[in-house]
């Protein structure tokens, strides 16, 4: 069987069209086929800008690629060009974190993932569910944040808290890729993250656990997680030197035969790629 290779992103808040054209060049530098990218929430998805929550508004006040939802929910000059070219890989799939437009996706949900966007390409995985992406990798998500932890972000609204009846239902299936946004509790910091995350990752055994929300350096967690791998991604919004890529922000996942691989993107190569040569790079 073909070796199938995905890109996996930390927080984009809104850099989506980077993130798919970053996939493009890297499968021109490395001379390999993208099949699909996986996202560990905090997409950024706003479609209506008078939505916005209070940190991404303040944010994009200065930063207008934090807007980024609005040129892919209609049809754009700029998303034309990106989905445009032969080699962009052909969709995302993302959880939710909690900077996204809960209502908009729900009144959007329907089957286990379903795109969001005008093109079709960009697909949230349902809450507590598995979808199937090329290959038959079967990726699940949980959406939202922890409400428990002694540590908690205790200003995340109550629309974006971890719901542990979704918990139950996915630490009774069967999937290979895990997506979430929090951490597994006491991963990152003390007292912090989800004991659902742990017990659903405990449970389900799959091979790999992504999660983003925290800004640190990219890096696999060591802890009692069976065999599974349990890596965070550092957010992916151009803000490294001379408005780079971050470190550790992005990987590859390389999956054959029902087994996989994954690595971070070298950092000297996603040093290369910033906000202002991106479209040009």
């Amino acid at each position: 069987m073909t070796t199938r290779i995905y890109l996996v992103f930390g927080d984009l808040h809104g850099r989506i069209l980077p993130a798919f054209r970053l996939a493009t060049l890297w499968a021109r530098a490395q001379q390999v086929q993208i099949d699909g990218l996986l996202q560990v929430g905090d997409l950024g998805y706003f479609p209506d800008s008078s939505r916005l929550d209070k940190a991404t508004k303040r944010f994009a006040q200065e930063d207008p690629t934090e807007l980024g939802a609005l040129e892919i929910v209609e049809h754009s000059t700029e998303a034309n060009r990106v989905f445009g070219e032969e080699d962009c890989a052909p969709a995302m799939w993302f959880t939710a974190g909690n900077h996204e437009d809960y209502q908009a996706l729900q009144a959007l949900a329907h089957g286990d993932a379903f795109a969001v966007d005008a093109y079709r390409r960009v697909l949230c995985i349902q809450d507590g569910r598995v979808a199937k992406v090329p290959d038959h990798l079967r990726v699940g998500a949980l959406w939202g944040v922890d409400n428990e932890a002694p540590n908690r972000r205790r200003e995340a609204p109550a629309y974006c808290h971890l719901r542990p009846d979704r918990a139950v239902r996915l630490a009774c299936s069967q999937f290979d890729v895990l997506l979430t946004h929090d951490a597994p509790r006491d991963a990152v910091y003390a007292g912090a993250g989800s004991a659902d995350i742990r017990d659903v990752i405990r449970s389900a055994q799959p091979q790999f656990a992504f999660f983003g929300h925290y800004h640190a350096v990219g890096r696999r967690l060591e802890g009692d997680y069976g065999k599974t791998q349990v890596h965070h991604l550092n957010g992916m919004e151009l803000g490294g030197p001379g408005g780079s890529a971050e470190p550790g922000s992005v990987g590859t996942l390389a999956w054959k035969d029902g087994e996989g691989t994954f690595e971070y993107l070298p950092d000297a190569w996603l040093k290369t790629f910033t906000r202002h040569n991106w479209r040009h790079f």
